[in-house]
């Protein structure tokens, strides 16, 4: 996964080189020459067979997800000076970069000629600026100014509204469903995660800033059980439904941290049905207790069509009823007995510990015991009223799974664990797995946008800022997946011999970039491979030499070839 970038050396390493360079100043013969006679360049770069951002642009173009791009001009701004697209292409190689701030994009991408000219910058652009605005304020002179500046990326990318950025990911996940990333059957997670901000941030109403009073444990990496303080926490939400087999979410919401989880739960459920719609069915989702709201539970589970896994409160009935039922058919399963409509399962995993002379096998135990058609008052489509008191009344039937010991964990009959579900499977693991399984969204997705693509990392301290910010980050998260998928889908295609359209983008990359570099002698640029450059910088190359190669030799090719045109 992408990793922080704090320098272009950092930068570099993670995207390879990138190609499809475009400038106005090619001119080889003279750079050939300047190299040969001065032995000095002022700057070279790899023109390698990677070509991480023209492959993955290509790739968006090629499931038809770049007029998504274009769709997110606001139409609105006065006196533009570049096209709306390429502020976009900007923020997305930010996103996927790994540039933690705006202000570290100056230095990681707007000064570098290969980025730049990526999305139509030429050097002399990059070098001096694409026009002379702020250029008489400047009192310090700089080596590269950069085609444009930082602030004027974040006040132009803040205004596409909610409704184009909502468009910009909801058809990028149409469009992946329609290459068949996903499975048919999808199982999934929903969750709503903290996007945290200041007081200080300005609202789209003007009014103060979403905040909530929370319990939360201090930042102290050296007590990791240090007691939870009440803090006022400022900030957004944001839900999410992700699809932990691809790694990607398939739908999102943003509200303010005030909101309850539940307040947004099915429509951001309904959307990614509507997004892997006539392509796939979401076939089960996982809660967490958060969401615990029977009318929201009976939704999912009647109007979607899907099976339902989520923990239960403490404090329910239905949940000390459980516990009390596991407790009996443990006891009879030690005499070797069975309840009626209990199953009590054991499950040992056998896991390694240590390394080299230290290693040892631990085993694990987990114990559940599941439970069958259990009467639940409050899973029905009004939610929990007073209606089911009456004679007449219906409970839900749901099963439990009480997890007597987790992965060996010692008991506690104050803290088992009990799950609710809709799954009609007889495999006693089924609930325990399928919520197990949860945890993914919290660290493949929301653990790794906030840690590795700096979703708290907003352009503008603003509403705006943050939704810009959430929507890029999530949608360039799906993109850059399907994106790794395809590519090695590509890879496997090729050793079979056959051929797909990233495969012949490849092979036109590596024809004209491998073995090869770009060399900057003054105003002008030159592509050599990466032996000529050694011989004219008089460095020998046996291999080359002995096939009768030296630098009068390249400098006569590039030369004579100057003179020709």
């Amino acid at each position: 996964m992408p990793r922080k970038a704090a320098r272009k050396e950092d930068l570099t390493t993670r995207l390879a080189e990138l190609s499809g360079w475009q400038t106005a100043t090619q001119d080889d013969g003279h750079v050939a020459e300047a190299l040969h006679r001065e032995r000095a360049v002022d700057r070279i770069y790899a023109l390698g067979t990677a070509a991480f951002f023209d492959e993955f642009f290509e790739y968006v173009r090629e499931i038809d997800a770049w007029p998504l791009l274009e769709g997110l001009d606001p139409g609105q701004r006065e006196g533009a000076l570049y096209p709306f697209v390429q502020l976009v292409l900007l923020t997305m190689m930010r996103c996927v970069g790994g540039v933690q701030s705006m202000l570290a994009m100056h230095e990681l991408v707007l000064t570098d000629e290969a980025l730049m000219g990526l999305v139509g910058f030429n050097a002399a652009q990059v070098r001096d600026g694409s026009n002379d605005r702020g250029k008489s304020r400047r009192t310090r002179p700089v080596e590269v100014r950069g085609a444009l500046s930082y602030e004027t990326i974040a006040d132009a990318i803040v205004q596409a509204g909610p409704e184009k950025l909502a468009a910009f990911f909801n058809g990028a996940i149409r469009c992946l469903a329609k290459q068949g990333v996903f499975p048919k059957r999808i199982d999934v997670s929903l969750d709503a995660t903290d996007d945290e901000a200041t007081p200080k941030y300005q609202t789209d109403s003007g009014g103060e800033v979403p905040s909530i009073a929370r319990e939360k444990r201090p930042d102290v990496r050296a007590n990791k059980h240090a007691r939870k303080v009440k803090v006022t926490v400022f900030g957004w939400k944001i839900w999410l439904v992700f699809e932990p087999v691809s790694q990607i979410p398939l739908a999102m919401k943003i509200d303010g941290i005030d909101v309850a989880d539940n307040e947004h739960a099915w429509g951001v459920f309904a959307q990614a049905q509507a997004n892997v719609e006539g392509h796939a069915t979401l076939r089960s989702v996982a809660l967490d207790r958060g969401f615990l709201d029977g009318k929201l539970l009976s939704q999912i589970s009647d109007m979607g069509k899907a099976v339902v896994y989520i923990p239960a409160r403490s404090n329910l009935r239905i949940t000390t009823d459980a516990r009390e039922i596991a407790r009996r058919a443990e006891a009879l399963f030690a005499r070797g007995r069975t309840l009626d409509g209990a199953t009590y399962k054991e499950r040992v995993e056998r896991v390694k510990r240590g390394a080299g002379k230290n290693a040892f096998v631990e085993e694990r135990t987990t114990t559940v015991v599941r439970i069958r058609d259990l009467a639940c008052d409050w899973w029905v489509k009004e939610g929990s009223t007073s209606a089911s008191n009456s004679k007449d009344f219906e409970p839900r039937l749901v099963n439990a799974t009480v997890v007597l010991r987790w992965d060996g964990a010692p008991k506690d009959a104050e803290t088992e664990v009990v799950i609710l579900d809709t799954d009609p499977s007889l495999d006693p693991f089924a609930g325990f797995d399928a919520y197990d399984a949860r945890s993914l969204i919290e660290n493949q997705c929301n653990r790794e946008a906030k840690e590795t693509w700096f979703l708290e990392h907003h352009p503008k301290r603003s509403e705006a800022g943050v939704r810009v910010q959430a929507y890029f980050v999530f949608t360039c998260m799906a993109l850059m997946t399907a994106f790794r998928l395809h590519r090695q889908a590509a890879f496997e295609a090729e050793r079979r011999g056959e051929e797909l359209g990233l495969t012949r983008y490849r092979r036109q990359l590596e024809a004209r970039s491998f073995g090869k570099q770009i060399v900057f002698c003054g105003g002008h640029f030159g592509i050599f491979r990466d032996w000529e450059v050694l011989l004219l910088l008089g460095i020998a190359v046996r291999e080359r030499v002995i096939l009768g190669e030296s630098a009068e030799s390249v400098l006569a090719r590039y030369c004579r070839s100057r003179n020709t045109s």
